[in-house]
């Protein structure tokens, strides 16, 4: 299966997915048991879509949020990767489009971000008050991993990697390609599609302790500041769908909870032109509220 880009992810694709593949899941289990009666209309598939959607805000959007996380979420999503691309063949073809990995797309992201979170130190255990980590990191990661959080085909990953000398280095071990996640963390700053991590609950925290704020950085170095308002206010979003914001806190809420932050801001010559965030940063107010 193909894996999916992030801008076709939708709350309605999800809850579509998880449908399709719970019913399609009985419907094999019916195969193994005709004594088992199914109301297939009445299957809710409420806590699957509740994992996806935890899975897909932390993999493909890096949000980190408290309270959201399950221990059985990772190892969970690979269950229903398997069952995905078993059930969008023959004789089940269970999906709108069976071409499309969604379920794996969001798994493979979800582990890459999982091995950038805990590279970055930050503790599951302690952000969720759990017994461990709860999944395995290995300080690696696998290359259809690194395709699905940089919102690339593996073979525009090998295509870039090709054209250049210094780029990512890979060691083989059964059939799959790793990369270090200082590698792959260095690689990913790089792209435009990478979504960086946003931990929401340090955010809060440090905001109101410390006088700083919790602003997106661009791969070029420059951060959104009080420097980027325009004439008619902060625009930020997508081209072609971009919104004004009066106030930069506004604006930069806005930003926290974009699936990938893209604000205008001026260059040397004091032309706007669009940028993504490359990581996120905390800053001193008064340095980005500056005049």
């Amino acid at each position: 299966m193909e894996q999916i880009k992030h801008k076709k992810i939708t709350k309605v694709l999800l809850e579509e997915r998880a449908e399709q593949l719970l019913r399609a899941h009985f419907q094999a289990a019916s195969l193994m048991n005709e004594s088992l009666s199914i109301d297939k209309e009445s299957l809710e598939a409420e806590e699957l879509l509740q994992t996806l959607e935890r899975q897909y805000r932390y993999g493909i959007c890096g949000h980190l949020h408290e309270g959201e996380m399950l221990p059985d979420d990772f190892s969970d999503m690979r269950v229903y990767s398997a069952l995905e691309e078993l059930y969008a063949g023959y004789p089940f073809n269970a999906f709108d489009d069976n071409s499309l990995g969604l379920i794996e797309t969001i798994t493979l992201a979800a582990q890459a971000r999982h091995e950038l979170v805990i590279h970055d130190g930050i503790s599951m255990r302690d952000l969720f008050d759990l017994d461990d980590d709860f999944t395995y990191t290995s300080g690696e990661i696998e290359l259809r991993e690194l395709a699905a959080i940089a919102d690339m085909s593996v073979q525009s990953v090998r295509n870039d990697i090709s054209k250049n000398a210094k780029s990512l280095k890979f060691r083989s071990s059964g059939g799959k390609h790793y990369t270090s996640v200082t590698e792959a963390k260095n690689w990913l700053s790089q792209r435009n599609s990478f979504k960086p991590t946003i931990n929401f609950i340090e955010l809060n925290k440090r905001e109101q302790a410390e006088s700083l704020l919790y602003i997106p950085v661009a791969k070029d170095g420059s951060y959104f500041t009080s420097k980027c308002r325009m004439t008619r206010g902060y625009q930020v979003g997508e081209k072609g769908n971009e919104q004004y914001f009066e106030s930069f806190i506004e604006a930069r809420n806005h930003l926290l909870f974009m699936t990938q932050a893209k604000w205008r801001r001026p260059n040397e010559k004091g032309n706007f032109g669009i940028v993504s965030a490359a990581e996120w940063k905390f800053v001193p107010k008064e340095e980005v509220l500056k005049n």
